[in-house]
């Protein structure tokens, strides 16, 4: 049994043909629009050719989260110059208004979440990655870790200052943020 060594350009069609769909659909979630969502991807695939060489497999999670990761940054920036930033990360965490009394109340709370969001957006990338991944995809410390190929440690630490950074942004705002 022989092994298989890609080159670049194999691996650069191989993920273009497996994530192209994947990365639209993620990019379109954040944009809302068709023309801004193939921008991104456009975008993305510019940004993944310059970074070829880091890939080993080009189908595997590690590769699936990087693009993906990829494609997400580049809509967020697509939609900020835009000015069409959406409330779409922490959709799930939006009240449900049915659940709550008072209608001042709900508009408060989707103010506050409206913000949190915009400050994780403005993160360095460094935090704002780690954060996606354990707060959205809700993966371990070791999971994030194997995919930026990182320490653990060093995930934990980017953890911790985000976090403790995302809270100063916030308090400036005037919202208070837990863990």
């Amino acid at each position: 049994m022989g092994i298989f060594i890609l080159s670049d350009k194999e691996k650069f069609k191989v993920i273009y043909e497996q994530y192209n769909r994947l990365m639209f659909l993620v990019a379109l979630d954040i944009v809302k629009q068709d023309e801004d969502a193939k921008e991104a991807v456009q975008e993305a695939f510019l940004r993944i050719a310059q970074n070829i060489s880091k890939i080993c497999e080009p189908i595997c999670p590690k590769t699936r989260n990087f693009v993906v990761i990829i494609v997400r940054n580049t809509a967020l920036d697509i939609a900020k110059k835009n000015n069409k930033i959406k409330v779409t990360e922490l959709k799930d965490e939006i009240p449900d208004k049915r659940k709550l009394v008072n209608p001042e109340q709900v508009s408060e709370e989707t103010d506050a979440l409206r913000i949190v969001v915009e400050e994780i957006r403005s993160l360095p990338s460094r935090y704002r990655e780690c954060m996606y991944m354990e707060l959205i995809e809700e993966l371990s410390y070791e999971e994030i870790a194997d995919m930026m190929e990182l320490k653990n440690d060093t995930v934990r630490k980017r953890l911790q200052r985000g976090k403790k950074l995302l809270r100063k942004k916030l308090k400036e705002r005037g919202v208070t943020y837990g863990d």
